[in-house]
């Protein structure tokens, strides 16, 4: 009877915790040994779960050397910091002598982490496999695929870490500087020039440490690191779209900023027109259409196009015409009078180098893309000035609505594909080749603006649900509209509807599946890449399943638990 009397508290308060856990949670801590069981027993689910979480040779070497990597520069960075905030002016003598004895351990462990790295033979295992995972083996020469693997060129293997053991040894040396920073006075850390070089410690170690938790790709579990980096990336860049949206729509009507809208459309118009009218380029056709027909690079496609299907002819041939795209006037010449190719495309200038075929003229590329840019951008700024002189709004309130609407009648596969592929390809065209987009940063912003949409009525919703009286008291006190936004409405808001938040991290976190369509090897992908290799249909979709089955249960439980610690801030 004593030993239940002691044992029976006990007993109701871990009754009492697992009642408030979620049910789907318990449904599967239940199901797990079987789960576990079918995957042991199974011959060919382990190798299935492998590929698809992408897990290279040696994991658990990768995974140790990632751990103490990413302590190697959070390390640094919280010793940045402790000195940092040790010089506060309100700081009592105990907080500054406790926060630069913190500050004094985190470099001394730093610099003990980073002998112990350098002298690992697992750093070289881990360098490799983040730079084979980073470099494309489609464009670098550095990669080379063997038997599906990706291996890097040995002779720039032993660069690289030749390279890297030089840099380790150079950082271990700041790492030592920085405990002899830690242990000067703290009126040199207070001054101005103490206070950038701690910042600058702090910046560097913050810089590398999100590099290597959240860029870097170790082969522990690339496929797993990818889907979770890009659906983090993707919700940080829809919350933020998100909420510029929501604050555009509390926007007053403004006569001037009316005004500056109109005349900023108007101007662009004008530069548009001006560019439309410029001069343009002069080029003929050349020899005869037997052969191949060379076209200079940069020709635009509608020539290119009329030339292939012979929409200059009064009867098009059954058949399009051969093109060959060369890189220079020079090299096409070059080509047409050694008979490779029997018809070029070349400014009007060459107009003796052969018998005409036909003459056109077209704007050059920067140019139209100049004016159909301004174009489009002054239209679009003169709308919203109408509509908004109208209806009595902002034009960015105009805007905001009209982005929002749109977005959201648009799957979200479409945008994926939109981003991607053509918009992501008219701005390589656009920059002449200096701006293009990886497929990773390709997928993760198309999700972004297309849960931007959906994160901006979340926001509009908590912002209306802030109490009026509390904005009116703040304005009353003399607090400008920027703070009112930062203090008191942003806060509350995001308290309101931080339930409604995490099911939205939830849903992107299973869209970031869709990225696969542009082959960002995620969890997906990487399954679909086992199928198709092993021809198993069951083993790679029920693996994939039941990891996002496990990610998407923990999110929902961190967000129960945020969501309970909120509310017991409220009730406080």
């Amino acid at each position: 009877v004593g030993e239940w009397f002691i044992l029976a508290p006990k007993v109701i308060n871990m009754l009492k915790r697992l009642r408030e856990v979620r049910a789907s949670n318990l449904v599967f801590v239940v199901l797990a040994p079987i789960i576990i069981w079918l995957l042991v027993t199974s011959r060919n689910y382990g190798s299935a779960l492998k590929a698809v979480l992408g897990i290279e040779d040696q994991p658990l070497i990768l995974l140790s050397m990632f751990i103490l990597c990413s302590l190697y520069w959070i390390l640094g960075f919280l010793g940045a910091y402790y000195i940092l905030s040790a010089t506060k002016l309100n700081e009592s003598t105990k907080n500054v002598a406790l926060k630069r004895t913190r500050a004094l351990s985190c470099f001394v462990v730093q610099s003990i982490s980073g002998i112990l790295i350098i002298n690992l033979e697992g750093i070289d295992t881990y360098l490799v496999s983040v730079v084979v995972n980073e470099l494309d083996p489609r464009t670098s020469d550095y990669v080379i695929v063997s038997d599906n693997l990706f291996i890097l060129d040995e002779t720039y293997r032993l660069k690289l870490i030749e390279f890297a053991h030089h840099a380790f040894n150079w950082l271990i040396s700041l790492s030592v500087l920085c405990i002899a920073w830690s242990i000067l006075p703290k009126t040199l850390h207070s001054s101005g020039s103490g206070k950038a070089i701690t910042f600058v410690i702090l910046a560097f170690n913050f810089c590398l440490a999100f590099y290597v938790i959240m860029v870097a790709h170790a082969g522990f579990a690339v496929g797993l690191m990818v889907t979770l980096r890009a659906a983090f990336f993707a919700y940080i860049a829809a919350s933020l779209l998100g909420l510029i949206w929501a604050m555009m729509s509390r926007l007053k009507p403004s006569k001037l900023a009316s005004k500056i809208f109109f005349m900023t459309g108007a101007v662009l118009l004008l530069i548009s027109i001006w560019q439309f009218n410029a001069p343009k380029q002069q080029v003929i056709l050349i020899g005869d259409l037997e052969g191949r027909v060379g076209i200079i690079s940069g020709t635009p496609q509608n020539i290119s196009d009329a030339i292939r299907y012979g929409d200059f002819q009064e009867e098009p041939p059954e058949k399009p015409y051969k093109i060959r795209s060369l890189a220079t006037v020079e090299q096409a010449l070059d080509l047409y009078q050694k008979g490779s190719i029997t018809a070029v495309l070349v400014p009007a200038k060459y107009k003796n180098e052969g018998i005409h075929i036909w003459r056109t003229n077209y704007l050059p590329t920067v140019k139209k893309t100049i004016a159909i840019s301004c174009l489009s951008f002054g239209v679009l700024l003169l709308l919203l000035a109408a509509i908004g002189a109208l209806i009595q709004a902002h034009p960015l309130v105009v805007f905001s609505d009209f982005f929002v609407d749109t977005i959201r009648g648009v799957p979200m596969l479409v945008i994926i594909l939109y981003v991607g592929l053509p918009l992501s390809g008219a701005l390589k065209s656009a920059s002449a080749g200096y701006i293009d987009l990886q497929m990773m940063t390709r997928g993760v912003l198309a999700i972004a603006i297309g849960y931007s949409a959906y994160m901006a009525e979340i926001f509009r919703a908590g912002i209306e649900a802030v109490p009026k009286g509390q904005i009116e008291a703040a304005r009353s006190l003399g607090l400008r509209e920027f703070q009112i936004t930062r203090i008191i409405i942003i806060p509350q808001a995001i308290a309101i509807v931080l339930p409604a938040l995490g099911n939205e991290f939830i849903a992107m976190l299973k869209d970031t599946s869709l990225v696969s369509i542009l082959s960002v090897r995620d969890l997906t992908q990487r399954m679909r890449e086992f199928q198709a290799q092993s021809f198993l249909a069951f083993e790679p979709f029920n693996s994939a399943a039941l990891i996002y089955v496990i990610l998407t249960l923990l999110a929902a439980s961190g967000v129960k638990a945020l969501s309970n610690m909120v509310g017991k801030g409220k009730e406080h």
